[in-house]
């Protein structure tokens, strides 16, 4: 049951009549949190186990932190919750990638080793909940937050439902403030939530899901079947499909949350008109930057420690990253692309800062433009590195990108629909640009019309769900 299904649209009416005809705080949330574990379970049924393990070690954990009177006891109770989220994690997420590597190196060093029979699922949003519950423990460590003592309003901090499986991240002290009373959804909440959902339908099943099956796997699955505009193609529609499923999951996350009250982190700022790496991951996934720079870049000394010491976090930053996504080397190699960019990006900014000539070109229209392009191909080349099939494949796919043979810019091999699905990502990209900057507000009766639009495109144009969002496989 995942957004978009048929039983989700059965599941989701129930769960808000029950939740808005109880009268009492304790039973409507006894409600949204049994609804939620059922989501959990429906989607992950042998692995229940481990959200409810993770939170009864951090809800007692977090207690215990703040109950404790010395430094050193409250250190320990807070390793003891990190310990825990991050070890389940690891033992899930990477145990197949280190044992087929062990396999790989012991062969390499002429023992027999077997290869790897058997499989590991992973758990329904682990990459997820797990860094909410060592935001949660950490946050009451630091004194930002009191230790919850309702052990059902914790749970429900970290099952709750819409944002389970993909996010966005959420923290405690952004979700556990909004539950001290159950929110009363606003006119405005309901409608905004029935923008947000709509929207993220669209994009999931008429622009990400049509371009997989049209175009995106086809070429990835065999690029030598195809010739290097087709490739071009097949990269830049990779990326229009990842933001459209992936943001689509987060618009429908924050959508129906809204219908319950609560208002959840925005995950996503026009990515894609980013005119430096460093911008683009303030624009992507902003809930996982966020945690990043928090929880992990600031306590490693951040910038605070000489250019030496800033350098090797970012990368370590990076490097991490990139192995929260994946447990492959596509994906550390992901990571470490991102790193060297940010590095290179800091490096040069910090020695053109201040340069009179310099400042002034960085300051024309034509930098910004050329600084777009040059951002936009770095994203496409990294986003070939995680969907390819194989490392020749991809270098195949990579050349053909990086080739400037403007005269093969299109091929007869690319359908229709992939240039216009393309375009509608952008033209969506420019819509939000001047939402931004101009503070612009689409008149009601035009926002309705939209709605119907989308819904009505949905409906007619695509045959259903037919693939699971991305991120709910990280």
């Amino acid at each position: 049951m995942i957004f978009a299904n048929k039983w989700f649209f059965a599941f989701l009416p129930v769960v808000l009549f029950l939740y808005f005809a109880l009268k009492s705080r304790a039973h409507k949330y006894n409600v949204l949190l049994v609804a939620s574990w059922a989501f959990y379970a429906w989607l992950s049924p042998w692995y229940l186990w481990v959200i409810l393990l993770c939170t009864i070690i951090d809800y007692c954990a977090a207690i215990r932190v703040e109950d404790s009177d010395g430094d050193r006891a409250r250190k320990r109770w807070l390793v003891v919750s990190i310990a825990a989220n991050l070890g389940l994690l690891i033992a899930f997420k990477y145990t197949p990638f280190v044992y087929d590597n062990a396999v790989t190196l012991g062969r390499w060093c002429g023992l027999e080793v077997r290869d790897r029979y058997w499989n590991i699922l992973l758990p329904l949003g682990i990459s997820f909940h797990t860094f909410q519950g060592i935001s949660y423990t950490v946050d009451v460590y630091r004194k930002q937050i009191r230790a919850v003592r309702s052990f059902r309003d914790y749970a429900l901090f970290v099952a709750f439902f819409p944002q389970l499986a993909a996010g966005p991240i959420v923290r405690a002290v952004e979700f556990l403030p909004q539950m001290e009373t159950p929110p009363t959804p606003t006119a405005d909440q309901i409608a905004d939530g029935l923008r947000l959902f709509l929207v993220g339908l669209f994009k999931k099943l008429v622009i990400a899901d049509q371009l997989d099956v049209l175009f995106v796997s086809p070429v990835f699955g065999n690029p030598s079947a195809f010739d290097p505009a087709a490739h071009r193609w097949a990269a830049v529609a990779w990326a229009a499909q990842i933001y459209c499923d992936f943001s689509g999951y987060s618009d429908m996350a924050i959508g129906i949350a809204k219908w319950f009250g609560f208002e959840l982190p925005r995950n996503f700022d026009v990515p894609y008109l980013a005119t430096n790496i460093t911008d683009f991951w303030r624009r992507w996934h902003m809930s996982l930057s966020s945690w990043l720079r928090d929880y992990l870049y600031f306590p490693l000394g951040g910038s605070r420690r000489g250019p030496v010491r800033t350098y090797f976090n970012l990368m370590l930053l990076f490097v991490l990253c990139g192995l929260w996504h994946g447990a492959t080397w596509a994906w550390l190699a992901y990571g470490v692309y991102n790193g060297l960019l940010i590095c290179l990006h800091r490096a040069f900014d910090r020695a053109a800062t201040g340069v009179r000539w310099l400042d002034a070109v960085r300051a024309t229209r034509l930098w910004a433009v050329l600084a777009w392009g040059l951002t936009l191909s770095q994203l496409v080349a990294m986003l070939i590195l995680v969907r390819m099939e194989s490392w020749a494949d991809g270098w195949l796919m990579l050349k053909s990108f990086a080739a400037s043979d403007v005269w093969g810019a299109w091929s007869p091999r690319v359908p229709v629909w992939v240039p216009l699905l393309v375009v509608a990502v952008a033209v969506g990209h420019l819509f939000g640009k001047l939402k931004s900057r101009w503070g612009y507000v689409v008149p009601s009766p035009v926002r309705a019309a939209a709605c119907v639009a989308a819904l009505f495109a949905v409906v007619t144009l695509t045959p259903g769900v037919t693939k699971t969002f991305i991120y709910i496989q990280f």
